[in-house]
Parts: C-alpha cells; sequence; structure tokens
C-alpha cells in the first residue's frame, strides 16, 4: 500500500473509502483488527434498556470506522458521552432528576451557577446516590493493586535492613491487595471531566485525537453498575 496515497481530510470516493486514513497509519495501526480488540471487551449488559445497548454498539461500529477516516474520533467520544446521559435518564426518570435538581439549586447562593438538566446533573445524582462507586472502575483498582504493591515494597525495604540481608525474594501472596488503604478519589475525577468533555465535544472543538480506550471503560462501567443497581 503506497502511504504518499492514503486518504486524509478529503471527501472520499467508492475507490478509496476502505483504505486507511493517513494518520491511523501513523499512529502504527496496521489493520482494523487492532481497532477491534480495543474495544471488543466493553459491552452492555442485557439488563441495559436494548435502545441503550443499540447506540452503545452503533459508537463501536463507529469506532472501527475511524480506521478509515481519523475525524470520526472526536464523535466517537461525544457520542459516548450522549449515550451516557441518555442512559442515566432513562434509567432514573426525568422525575427523580428534576426533583434533584431542584432540592440541590436550594441549596445554592440565589447569585451562583444552578443545575441545568444536564450530564452533569446526572453524574452529581450517581455519585450522591451511591448508584456507582470507586471500585467499579478498572483505572481505580489497577491503581490500588499499585498502592499495595508499593505498601510490599516498603517492607521488603524494612525487612533486608533490619536483617542486614543482601536479598528479599519477591511474593505475591505475602501482599496484602484487599485491606490495604487506598483513599484516591476517583469518581471526583469522573464527575468533574464528563460533562466538561462531553460539552466541549458539543459546542465544537479543534481538538483531534484518538478516541482514548478509557472513555469506553468508564461510559459501559457507569451504565452498567447504575443499571443493575437502580433497576435491581
Amino acid at each position: 500500500m503506497d502511504k504518499e496515497n492514503l486518504p486524509s481530510e478529503e471527501f472520499r470516493t467508492p475507490e478509496n473509502i476502505l483504505q486507511p486514513d493517513v494518520r491511523t497509519e501513523m499512529m502504527g495501526v496496521r489493520s482494523i483488527e487492532q481497532f477491534y480488540e480495543n474495544i471488543k471487551s466493553y459491552r452492555l449488559g442485557q439488563h441495559v434498556d436494548k435502545k441503550i445497548r443499540v447506540q452503545f454498539d452503533t459508537i463501536k461500529n463507529l469506532y472501527l470506522h475511524a480506521y478509515f477516516v481519523y475525524r470520526f474520533f472526536p464523535i466517537v467520544s461525544h457520542q459516548l458521552y450522549v449515550t451516557l446521559e441518555h442512559a442515566l435518564r432513562e434509567c432514573i426518570g426525568e422525575k427523580k432528576l428534576d426533583d434533584f435538581r431542584k432540592s440541590k439549586n436550594k441549596q445554592l447562593p440565589k447569585k451562583g451557577p444552578k443545575f441545568s438538566r444536564g450530564l452533569k446533573l446526572c453524574m452529581t445524582y450517581i455519585v450522591e446516590n451511591e448508584l456507582i462507586k470507586n471500585e467499579d472502575f478498572s483505572a481505580w483498582q489497577r491503581g490500588k493493586k499499585q498502592r499495595a504493591e508499593e505498601v510490599y515494597s516498603r517492607k521488603i525495604s524494612e525487612v533486608i535492613d533490619s536483617k542486614n540481608l543482601d536479598s528479599y525474594e519477591w511474593n505475591e501472596d505475602e501482599i496484602d491487595y484487599e485491606n490495604v488503604v487506598y483513599e484516591y478519589d476517583y469518581l471526583e475525577v469522573v464527575l468533574e471531566s464528563t460533562a466538561g468533555i462531553r460539552n466541549s465535544l458539543a459546542h465544537g472543538s479543534p481538538m483531534l485525537s484518538p478516541t482514548p480506550i478509557i472513555e469506553f471503560d468508564i461510559t459501559s462501567t457507569i451504565i452498567n453498575k447504575v443499571y443493575e443497581r437502580f433497576k435491581g
């Protein structure tokens, strides 16, 4: 394949529509199978409304087509957050969310910013009602695992120093992954970032970068867990 002739910004033709975008090649991606492997594990369970599952799978299909049209990436990201908001509204219900909005706004200064009927309101509701938790996210779980290993590493160093040992064999069975103290509030990061990213994409943004796989992880995790806990 002649990389110099690969398409990029132009309107595609029937002859080149199935050729990879030149920027995809520059990313080091050599086949659409690599894109498929990136996202195949992210799915919504059968307990989620079918129309939400269809939307999510449509976004995954669009992500695959970004192999051919690089500028599909921002659309993928935007639609992930659109689907997230739609899912939360469907699951929780408009009346509950509106009552929650009115209650929250009464607690805020009269001249200050207020909650509107948007994604941030939905996210605030699920966080305050514990429909989503830190431990639900794989990123938080990885952080906790790393924290446990750091604690264990320090203990090894202390044992080596106190007993004047030359070395100490790393033993996974000695690491307390379950009870290690890990207080990082990943939920706060998710709460503060989701609405901002969604609004930036919705109102126009020059950002052009591959859709982070973590966005599929975050949105699918939230939708699955909220439906599980709210409907369960």
